[in-house]
């Protein structure tokens, strides 16, 4: 009787497994259509990855294609990626009722759709209140008007470094500048971050290890032994690591009574100082955490910086007139014969240059895309509620004051919304 029973049930296993299996992709799909409501976007989604080979296979297309669904009132579209359902939303509006809701009760923000995976849960983009407010206190001398010269020197002769090899590699010829400006960048953020503090083989490191985080931040978030995604994984550790032995040494450095030198100098001073007073350290002070700190900061500036330069260069070519009055601005503070650097005061005087390089990041924003969570159900609209477990996203597009110039005629903007 029981070898019978058990025969009965090894007959029907593959049935039961099949059944179970339709059953979830019939839940699955039954679930994207309740919280779709009446938003559009496509009627099916392929099932488990829902449309992400689109979104790896030209990101740019697919975006553009969600921004037109929700081109129309209410501004919002529907979508489906890896287990995520998503809500992109192309209205200023509703996309400030996100940034100003940001809070335990409401929307997290969390850098990248599967950011935790990527960073880890205890990241200073991921803090709230006092643990918060207690790491925004340690970085307020990082913004002082001496720290911020300090930067500006920094990074001003890595610029003029770069651009002569440039000129010299280029033999009068047109170059290809992407890859050129991400070294410059990366190094300028090297620089002004941890200064001393890194070797030739630390920087060598650095990049290879920033390049496949990069890699695995556009890849499908499959965390498996030898995938891209791992990879990544992986190298955010290596790279909150050295960054610690940064934090580590610019202690010493600082206890020992010299004078910062760059970013992790500012910072560390105070709490080396608070130290030195009998005083426990602050919370979030541990060179590991502070390891993980800057590595959000780089990942916030890199290539976003990145972007916003190699967008500057485009446009001023395009705009010739522009582009002569931004050199006419310059030129009277420096030349290239000078042998001196441009003083932080005196970048504060050229408006105009301000302007431009503001009126490029409204035109070409570098942070196109925004992720947040919705910690509770949020009615965005009066028909449309954004469901818990919510990841945003968002393209945002700023505007400046009636001195910038324009680039374009329209003002526009698209932001992004991802759900569990």
């Amino acid at each position: 009787m029981m070898d019978s029973s058990v025969s009965i049930l090894a007959s029907l296993t593959p049935y039961i497994l099949v059944s179970a299996f339709l059953l979830y992709l019939l839940l699955e799909q039954l679930s994207y259509i309740r919280k779709k409501g009446n938003l559009p976007g496509p009627l099916f989604v392929p099932p488990i990855i829902g449309n992400a080979i689109s979104v790896v296979r030209d990101p740019t297309s697919f975006w553009y294609k969600q921004s037109a669904l929700a081109g129309n009132s209410p501004g919002l579209s529907a979508n489906y990626l890896v287990g995520k359902f998503i809500v992109y939303i192309r209205d200023t509006e509703l996309s400030h009722q996100i940034f100003t809701n940001v809070r335990p009760d409401a929307f997290h923000f969390v850098g990248h759709p599967f950011g935790k995976k990527l960073f880890g849960d205890h990241n200073f983009i991921y803090m709230f209140g006092d643990d918060h407010k207690s790491v925004r206190r340690q970085i307020a001398p990082n913004f002082t008007p001496k720290a911020l010269s300090t930067y500006s020197s920094l990074m001003q002769l890595i610029i003029l470094r770069h651009l002569r090899l440039w000129e010299e590699s280029c033999n009068g010829g047109p170059v290809s500048l992407r890859n050129l400006v991400r070294d410059l960048n990366l190094e300028t953020s090297q620089t002004v971050f941890v200064g001393p503090y890194l070797d030739e083989e630390d920087k060598d490191r650095f990049r290879t290890d920033y390049n496949i985080f990069n890699l695995g931040t556009m890849t499908l978030p499959f965390d498996l032994p030898g995938s891209a995604f791992r990879e990544a994984r992986m190298a955010v550790k290596r790279l909150a690591s050295i960054l610690a032995v940064c934090a580590g040494k610019s202690k010493a450095r600082m206890a020992a009574g010299e004078e910062p030198t760059c970013l992790i100098d500012f910072w560390m001073q105070p709490i080396v100082a608070e130290a030195a007073s009998g005083n426990p350290p602050p919370p979030h002070s541990r060179d590991e955490e502070i390891g993980g700190f800057l590595f959000d900061f780089l990942f916030a500036a890199q290539d976003a910086s990145t972007s916003s330069l190699l967008w500057a260069v485009t446009q001023l070519e395009s705009k010739p007139d522009v582009l002569r009055r931004v050199r006419e601005e310059v030129g009277k503070i420096w030349s290239p014969e000078s042998d001196e650097l441009i003083t932080v005061d005196q970048l504060a005087e050229m408006k105009y240059t301000l302007n431009v390089a503001r009126e490029v990041v409204r035109y070409r924003p570098p942070a196109t895309m925004v992720p947040h969570v919705a910690a509770e159900d949020f009615p965005l609209t009066k028909t449309y509620t954004v469901p818990k477990g919510l990841a945003r996203r968002g393209k945002r597009t700023r505007c400046l004051n009636a001195t910038s110039w324009r680039l374009d005629g329209a003002l526009t903007s698209a932001w992004v919304s991802v759900t569990r």
